[in-house]
């Protein structure tokens, strides 16, 4: 996908791919060089590499994207990293935790460490994981999802009561 083609896109709410974990739907909010971004309301800012991108569609039949009065209320869109290459916005997510790609077994959860043009590193609770720049479809960051955070601590709460049950029959 082409930056030009992409630039006539912008501010409308496209679909990323047809389907699968990496498909979503949100507001396409920068198109660059070898990048866009989307914003979809459930996982924030997303950065797509374009060259791992499939399809994108737009459905012609929804205008509720294109405003009809220039006045008129835009929504809240949160800030996103405007930088010219998929490189940069991976530096400037440094020490932050990242998810990388979307879903499926190439899913990837922790705090982005180290990164170069070959790969990245991220730590993922007791694992150092390195992945080959070329493998990342996509990233965005931000604290981890609540649901997530909930998961971990009835997890932690269950591994608790299962220590003090194994104490108690001792």
């Amino acid at each position: 996908m082409d930056k030009a083609s992409l630039d006539l896109l912008l501010g409308r709410s496209i679909r990323v791919d047809r389907g699968g974990p990496e498909s979503k739907i949100g507001k396409l909010i920068a198109a660059k060089g070898d990048h866009f971004v989307v914003y979809n309301e459930n996982d924030g800012m997303l950065y797509y590499k374009t060259d791992h991108i499939k399809s994108l569609t737009l459905d012609t039949r929804d205008n509720s994207d294109a405003p009809e009065d220039p006045n008129a209320f835009q929504p809240f869109i949160p800030k996103h990293i405007d930088v010219d290459n998929f490189a940069s916005i991976v530096n400037e997510m440094m020490f932050h935790w990242v998810q990388i790609n979307r879903g499926g077994p190439e899913k990837i959860e922790g705090v982005l460490v180290d990164a170069n043009d070959s790969h990245i590193t991220v730590i993922a609770g007791n694992e150092v994981i390195k992945i080959l720049a070329f493998h990342i479809r996509n990233i965005s960051y931000g604290q981890k999802k609540k649901d997530d955070q909930e998961k971990d601590k009835n997890s932690q709460d269950k591994s608790n009561q299962d220590k003090d049950k194994n104490k108690d029959k001792n």
